[in-house]
């Protein structure tokens, strides 16, 4: 929804009012996100964080407040986040639209609306992972049904850390076209970038991800589905760490290739390094070999 300057807060929730009967009809469910006092302790705090990057200004407001700053820019801050879901629900239910909200995360909430509501609509959700379709990887366990058996791992509120990410593994590898029989997460990567580094231009971000970096997704996924499960988990034991900012997830502590070969990769910024240098795009500090940054 566009939010037009000069408009006040209410004529935005009425755009959105309008917005949901035009395109959904009758017998419309909204869910909201919910956010908890102490957020430090939320694993969603870091991403929350991340998006909120940007200084955004507190801005208080009711339905006849006049817009003075862009869309992006009010939601930018928490608070702002806040108050406006307080004033859509008002609006939604003045509306007769039904309104939720999850206590922290909503997407267990979806689910299970989307479940209630299944027999009057065919869709799905699936999470797909960084060029890798989702057809793909639902494609993969309609094929291979033991990979599917592998993945139910991740049901078992009993799984220890090694079944998980031995789980995990074994299905990457599948998705990355190895075979879990014979390679490991690793072993295909490099043969990932032995084909890659033929070709005169590839993405990093495409090769399979590396055994480390694997298992902490896999147990921070883990956790994830166990708190949609109701089974609560302690994240500290599940890929995540303490920060004076909240819960973070921990990162690989092994390098993403040999040092010898990280070392042969250099960037060509002309002054300064930004969000597109290539060594940054590749999770490196830059080194003597890098052009004009030297280091």
């Amino acid at each position: 929804i566009v939010w037009r300057q000069q408009a006040t807060f209410g004529a935005i929730a009425d755009r959105y009012v309008q917005y949901l009967n035009n395109k959904y009809g009758q017998d419309i469910t909204v869910i909201f996100d919910g956010f908890p006092d102490d957020d430090k302790k939320s694993t969603k705090n870091c991403e929350r964080l991340r998006r909120a990057a940007h200084f955004s200004p507190d801005v208080m407001f009711h339905e006849e407040t006049v817009l003075q700053y862009t869309k992006e820019k009010v939601l930018a801050n928490e608070c702002n986040k806040k108050r406006f879901i307080k004033l859509l629900k008002k609006a939604f239910q003045k509306a007769n639209i039904c309104v939720q909200q999850a206590v922290e995360d909503a997407d267990l909430t979806i689910v299970n609306t989307d479940i209630s509501v299944a027999p009057q609509y065919d869709y799905g959700r699936v999470v797909a992972l960084f060029g890798q379709g989702k057809n793909k990887f639902i494609s993969l366990f309609l094929k291979h049904e033991e990979l599917l058996n592998r993945a139910a791992t991740f049901l078992n509120p009993q799984a220890t850390t090694e079944q998980v990410t031995e789980a995990e593994e074994n299905v990457l590898v599948a998705l990355y076209g190895g075979d879990p029989a014979t390679q490991n997460l690793d072993e295909l990567r490099y043969h990932s970038f032995v084909k890659a580094a033929a070709k005169t231009k590839f993405n990093l971000a495409r090769l399979p991800p590396t055994t480390d970096a694997a298992q902490l997704h896999a147990m921070r996924s883990y956790h994830q589905v166990q708190t949609w499960l109701g089974n609560e988990k302690d994240p500290l034991k599940w890929g995540w760490m303490h920060t004076p900012s909240g819960l973070f997830p921990k990162k690989s502590e092994k390098d993403p290739a040999p040092e010898s070969l990280l070392q042969c990769i250099s960037c060509t910024c002309k002054k300064g390094c930004t969000n597109a240098c290539g060594r940054r795009k590749a999770g490196l500090h830059c080194s003597l070999l890098c052009k004009h940054c030297i280091g």
